[in-house]
C-alpha cells in the first residue's frame, strides 16, 4: 500500500458523510476510504456502497493503485509530505491577570459576611483579633451592596479574579435569590476594563498564603466559607479552598508539591475526595484526608449536604473556640493502618498534623 497508513472506511456521522455511488446513483449511500494519516479520501471512485445487495460496488484503495500505478506515486509522495510536515504550533493564551490595586481598593469590612463572622467568633465587635487576621491574610473585599469578594490571588501575588457572594448576615447562608454567583474578571469585561478574550484560569482561594507561610500545614475545604470560618479556629493551618468539587483539579493543586495536605471533604465528598488524594499524593504531597464529617454526620447533615463551615458554626454557637479545637483534634486521629503505611504520620496524628514539617 505504499508508505501510508492503512486506508478506512469513513465513518457515518449523517448524511453529509454519506456520498453519491458511482455506480448505483444513490446520493447517500456512498463511503469514501480515506487515507489513514491525513483523513482525506483517496478517490472519489474508491469506497464502497451501503446497499450490498442491490448494487454491490466496492472498490478499494488496493484495486484501485493497481489500476492506477502513477495515481499511486503521487499520492504516496503527497501523504509523506503532509505526514512529516512540522505542525504549526498555536502560541499559548496568557492567563488573564487583573490589577493589584483593584484589590486593595475593595478591602474592606462592610460586607453582611464579615459581619456574621464578626458575630460567630468575637460578638460583632469589629476590632477582632480573629476578623483582622482573616482579612489580612484573605484581603476580603466588599461591594456596595454588602456582598463580599473573594479574590483569587495565586503565589506570585498576582489577580486571577475574585468570586462576589451574598450572605445572611444573621445565619451566614447565601443568598441565591438575589442574583446568585458573580465574578469580577465577568464584571470588569462588561465594563470594558477587561479585554472580551481575558484568559480566566483560575488558583485556589487564599493559594498567595503558601509563600507567607512556608512551613505550615496546609488545609484544603470546598467553599471559601468554609476556609475562612475554619482559620479562626485553626489558624495554625493554612486553610485554602478550591471553590467548587468541580475545581478539585491536579493542574490546581500542583503548588501544594512538597507540602503536608489535610482534605477536609463537604459530607457528601468523602470518597471523590478520597480518590483524588492519590493522585496528589502523585504530585508529590503528604495527604490525610479528613473522615470528620463522614464518622459525625447525622442522616439529616447528609441529606443537607453540609461542610466543615456547617459543621464548625453548630458548634461555635453552643461552645467556646478552644473547645472546638478540641473536638475537632480528637475527632482527626489517622487510623492505625496510615500509621503503619507512613511512619511519619504519627506526628500528625499526635497534634492533628501541625508539628509536621513538610
Amino acid at each position: 500500500m505504499g508508505n501510508f497508513s492503512q486506508p478506512y472506511l469513513e465513518k457515518y456521522t449523517g448524511k453529509a458523510s454519506r456520498h453519491k455511488c458511482p455506480k448505483c446513483g444513490d446520493p447517500h449511500s456512498f463511503a469514501y476510504y480515506l487515507d489513514g494519516n491525513t483523513g482525506e479520501m483517496i478517490d472519489k471512485v474508491v469506497g464502497r456502497c451501503n446497499h450490498e445487495s442491490g448494487c454491490g460496488y466496492h472498490y478499494t484503495p488496493k484495486q484501485y493503485f493497481i489500476d492506477n500505478p502513477v495515481e499511486k506515486e503521487r499520492f504516496t509522495d503527497s501523504v509523506k509530505q503532509k505526514t512529516f510536515q512540522k505542525p504549526i504550533q498555536k502560541p499559548q493564551q496568557e492567563i488573564g491577570y487583573i490589577p493589584f490595586s483593584y484589590v486593595e481598593k475593595s478591602v474592606s469590612y462592610n460586607s453582611s459576611f464579615v459581619y456574621f463572622l464578626c458575630g460567630l467568633f468575637d460578638r460583632y465587635t469589629l476590632e477582632s483579633p480573629s476578623i483582622e487576621k482573616m482579612m489580612q491574610d484573605y484581603a476580603l473585599g466588599a461591594t456596595k451592596d454588602g456582598s463580599v469578594i473573594y479574590w483569587q490571588i495565586d503565589t506570585k501575588g498576582k489577580v486571577r479574579t475574585g468570586k462576589v457572594m451574598k450572605y445572611d448576615p444573621n445565619t451566614g447562608h447565601r443568598i441565591k435569590n438575589g442574583g446568585g454567583i458573580n465574578w469580577i474578571h465577568s464584571i470588569m469585561k462588561k465594563q470594558q476594563l477587561l479585554p472580551e478574550d481575558y484568559n480566566l484560569v483560575q488558583c485556589l482561594f487564599g493559594e498567595h498564603l503558601l509563600r507567607m507561610y512556608p512551613t505550615k500545614v496546609v488545609a484544603l475545604v470546598e467553599s471559601e466559607k468554609s476556609a475562612l470560618i475554619a482559620s479562626g479556629v485553626y489558624p495554625e493551618c493554612i486553610w485554602l479552598a478550591t471553590g467548587g468539587k468541580s475545581q478539585l483539579s491536579i493542574d490546581k493543586l500542583k503548588v501544594l508539591r512538597g507540602r503536608t495536605v489535610i482534605m477536609f471533604p463537604d459530607v457528601d465528598g468523602f470518597e471523590y475526595w478520597s480518590k483524588k488524594a492519590k493522585e496528589v499524593e502523585a504530585i508529590g504531597c503528604k495527604v490525610v484526608v479528613s473522615d470528620l464529617l463522614e464518622k459525625n454526620a447525622t442522616d439529616e447533615d447528609r441529606a443537607n449536604k453540609i461542610d466543615l463551615a456547617d459543621w464548625l458554626i453548630r458548634y461555635l454557637s453552643e461552645t467556646t473556640v478552644a473547645e472546638v479545637r478540641n473536638e475537632l483534634s480528637e475527632a482527626e486521629r489517622i487510623r492505625q493502618a496510615m500509621i503503619e503505611k507512613n511512619p511519619a504520620l504519627q506526628l500528625l496524628i499526635d497534634t492533628f498534623g501541625l508539628k509536621l514539617i513538610a
